[in-house]
């Protein structure tokens, strides 16, 4: 006998209140989650810049 049996709930029933969960919590997260990407994509974009700047056009000549 399993936890969820113990309280009368069946696979359906567990389903249908994690859709209720997500539905309730979800909208919330996004924006911070969007937020954190986009913040993360701008610091790998800034230092993927950075090392292409860093590096010389010509090697230097030698004599």
């Amino acid at each position: 006998m399993n936890l969820a049996m113990i309280f009368g709930l069946g696979p359906l029933e567990l389903l249908i209140i994690l859709a209720v969960i997500v539905i309730l919590f979800l909208p919330a997260l996004i924006p911070k989650f969007a937020k954190r990407l986009g913040e993360t994509f701008g610091m790998v974009k800034h230092m993927a810049g950075k090392s292409v700047e860093e590096e010389p056009d010509e090697p230097p000549e030698e004599k």
